[in-house]
């Protein structure tokens, strides 16, 4: 039986691939593999300008998702840090839901008594009435000892001294405009400024940043309160901080529910997933433009199909099974992807950069281990959102029969 001819028609594509088919059983899988990636190459390069805007695409998709991660990751990382020198303190207050409205005196020295303790400092709170020149606020005035204050916080001016003076919170210093030196009222009572604390936020249990302190002494003339509001204890590690919480509950809560005891290692695991949750959530809406590159590759693709109709009909008619042309053109996907999501990976730790410093945070974690994991993330997904794209022109190209992919025109 006469065997029909091969097709007129033939590219350089051909040329290559009947090329392999003749020497494969000699060459082996290496030659099919590098015939695929020459193959892939060669047809993205016919097709260059179409190819250079679904990397860039890639580019901006890839850019846009890691650069939020950085960020994102750089805002947990300042928070923690906040929060570090806090993870092993515990915060003791009166059960007020069971008629408790302040830790008396003996169940203060209980506390102290409690094994691998460092320190603990009785706190207590009352809103009152401040004053300095023309101003006017009602803030939270805490009494508490002088030593007791200066192992919470640092003074950002001044020395802290509790004797007939008060210390005041950064914020509050700087909206009222005080200094050191200066004096202010509070409840009618006049106190030098001692200090000006340095900026903490919310630190050992208490926010120090718009409040006033006095020594226990004055807040007793001040106000008639019963019992502390609050005792902050400061563990010897972390490690002890289950056990300690323990002995607390197991004496002072034995016969009634006295007190309520937080530590703030669960805030920070509470504060870290919900800073996940939201980086997560803005790197799902910065992954939206990875949708618009997923379409121009899928454009792409589909164009290729059919101008390469004739041409993937005669690769049919030589030999080619139709695992072969959906490998050629996935191949071709995942090469725009890889292309883009290179170049968006390393752009992105600029990207990274510039939406931190703009937010204000510190661009000391831009390079973090941990920013890394973002970084490959937002390359992952480029690939993955070509290589998804490239799927139905690949499957497409491969179901096209020989006999009407040479007829087609």
């Amino acid at each position: 039986m006469r065997r029909m001819g091969l097709p007129s028609f033939s590219s350089p594509t051909t040329h290559l691939f009947r090329n392999t088919l003749t020497e494969s059983s000699e060459s082996g899988t290496g030659r099919w593999w590098r015939m695929y990636i020459e193959l892939a190459v060669r047809n993205l390069e016919r097709a260059r300008a179409r190819s250079i805007l679904a990397v860039v695409g890639i580019i901006i998709g890839v850019v846009a998702v890691a650069s939020i991660g950085i960020f994102g990751n750089a805002m947990k990382q300042t928070v923690l840090e906040r929060f570090e020198d806090q993870a092993d303190t515990i915060v003791i207050t009166p059960r007020y839901t069971e008629g408790y409205s302040g830790i008396e005196e003996d169940d203060f020295e209980l506390i102290k008594r409690v094994e691998r303790i460092e320190y603990a400092i009785a706190v207590k709170d009352e809103r009152g009435e401040v004053e300095y020149e023309d101003r006017k606020a009602f803030l939270t005035v805490y009494g508490v000892d002088g030593d007791d204050l200066e192992l919470l916080y640092d003074a950002y001016e001044g020395s802290i001294k509790l004797k007939g003076t008060a210390v005041v919170g950064y914020r509050l210093a700087e909206d009222f405009g005080l200094e050191v030196g200066d004096k202010i009222s509070v409840e009618g009572k006049t106190f030098k400024v001692a200090a000006i604390l340095e900026q903490q936020g919310m630190g050992g249990g208490i926010n120090p940043d718009m409040a006033v302190f006095i020594s226990m002494e004055d807040f007793d003339r001040l106000y008639d309160q019963e019992g502390y509001t609050s005792v902050i204890v400061e563990a010897e590690s972390l490690e002890y901080i289950e056990a300690i919480e323990e002995e607390i509950d197991s004496t002072l809560n034995k016969k009634d529910e006295k007190v309520d005891i937080r530590d703030f290692e669960s805030l920070i695991e509470s504060v870290e997933e919900s800073l996940n949750s939201m980086t997560q959530f803005l790197m799902a809406i910065a992954a939206v433009s990875l949708l618009v590159a997923g379409v121009s590759i899928l454009n792409i693709m589909l164009m290729s199909t059919i101008e390469r109709t004739k041409e993937i009909g005669v690769m049919r008619a030589i030999g080619a099974f139709r695992e072969n042309i959906m490998m050629i053109f996935l191949l071709e996907a995942l090469i725009l992807g890889l292309t883009g999501s290179v170049f968006g990976a390393v752009m992105s730790v600029a990207g990274g950069y510039a939406i931190i410093s703009m937010m204000g945070f510190s661009t000391a974690y831009v390079l973090h281990p941990s920013s890394a994991l973002y970084i490959a993330e937002g390359f992952a997904v480029g690939v993955l959102t070509a290589v998804a794209s490239g799927l139905y022109p690949a499957w497409k190209a491969s179901k096209l029969e020989p006999i009407e992919a040479l007829r087609y025109e």
